[in-house]
């Protein structure tokens, strides 16, 4: 923000009558000089003062000058900070203004000088900070919001189902009804309430890992061993899908620290995962392998099915994103395993990244072996 005319008109004003006080004072000083001495007052009391007193008149003109100087540099200051100040109250009405505050709008660049720059600076800062705070916020409430619309609608679908069928058993008062159908009717309901269940389940899960005071239980555990564990009870799921589950590990043995229940909930979460959307795969493979150089094991869930969709690829560990087009339930997916693998593998201090081309699709995780003695409390 410049400063207008008006501000220049005041800040000049004020410098030619500081000055014009300052020469009238150097007058003043030269003649009362003059007067103490001579006793007397005289039109060439100035010009006898300059020639009999010429270093004394030069130090009082120097000492006048420099207060002239900082009188200048006063006012230079003030009408700086009156503009400074005027720039701060502009933004503080584009942070309170909730059409504005989009705007990504900062102080404008002056000169201030090396007292007041600083400050400004500071001012740019808490503004950016400010700004991106208030972003945050309404992101979270439209978060919020999705996830209220997503959970309605995930759980009116089922309920109108299970409504409709049980509706039909209740009011066949003339058992009109084979008990084929009733059994039928009746088991579609019992799906849905499993369905129902399934994702209030996730819902309560994924609410808990992102909960600020969840904390994992920490526990020495073998790696190798879990990944074998659970690729063996997966393996008849498996094969009626015609799908090969294995586990290699290297070395045999992984000893590492972290939440056994919630690293197994993870790892079961991506091989579900892979057995309803790897459509097409022959196998699933759980990979694992140590990292001592940088404190880290790398595993790696990887089949051979139809490949993630690029556009989807950064979106899913989304909560509520399927991958399909439509809100279908056909799969029975609720959109939050990913996400709650996400938040787990996050706690852990860990990252998760997905790999996915025509040949295969892997989910790539990253853990410390060792945590440090402060992150007991995660």
């Amino acid at each position: 923000m410049k400063q207008n005319t008006l501000e220049w008109l005041v800040f000049s004003i004020k410098s030619v009558v500081s000055a014009l006080f300052f020469v009238f004072a150097f007058g003043g000083a030269a003649t009362l000089f003059q007067l103490l001495k001579h006793h007397m007052l005289d039109a060439s009391l100035l010009y006898a003062f300059w020639n009999e007193q010429t270093v004394v008149a030069v130090i009082v003109g120097i000492v006048l000058a420099g207060g002239w100087l900082l009188s200048v540099r006063y006012f230079y200051t003030q009408l700086q900070l009156t503009t400074l100040t005027q720039a701060v109250e502009d933004l503080q009405t584009q942070l309170t203004d909730s059409k504005n505050s989009d705007a990504g709008t900062t102080l404008t660049a002056m000169h201030l000088g090396r007292r007041l720059n600083p400050l400004a600076t500071s001012v740019n800062d808490l503004y950016v900070a400010a700004q991106s705070a208030m972003e945050e916020e309404r992101d979270i409430e439209r978060s919020k919001d999705e996830m209220i619309t997503n959970v309605s609608h995930d759980l009116r679908t089922p309920l109108t189902s299970i409504l409709g069928y049980l509706g039909l058993i209740v009011n066949d008062t003339e058992h009109h009804l084979s008990v084929d159908d009733t059994q039928k009717y009746a088991e579609t309901a019992f799906g849905k309430a499993q369905q129902m269940k399934l994702l209030v389940e996730d819902l309560f899960d994924y609410t808990q890992v992102r909960q600020v005071d969840f904390k994992l239980r920490w526990a020495p555990l073998d790696l190798a061993a879990l990944l074998q564990q659970l690729a063996v009870s997966y393996e008849l799921e498996g094969k009626q899908k015609k799908v090969v589950i294995s586990a290699v590990t290297n070395p045999d043995s992984i000893e590492m620290m972290g939440d056994p229940d919630q690293l197994a909930r993870v790892f079961m979460n991506l091989i579900s995962n892979a057995l309803k959307y790897g459509k097409g795969a022959t196998f699933i493979r759980l990979s694992s392998k140590m990292m001592k150089e940088r404190n880290l094991v790398e595993v790696r869930v990887t089949n051979n099915g139809e490949p993630v969709p690029e556009e989807s690829v950064d979106r899913l560990f989304d909560r509520f994103y399927r991958v399909e087009g439509s809100r279908n339930t056909g799969t029975g997916g609720t959109g939050l395993g990913l996400a709650i693998v996400h938040s787990v593998i996050e706690a852990h201090g860990g990252t998760i990244r997905v790999s996915s081309d025509e040949e295969l699709t892997s989910f790539i995780i990253q853990l410390p072996l060792n945590i440090q003695d402060d992150d007991d409390d995660v």
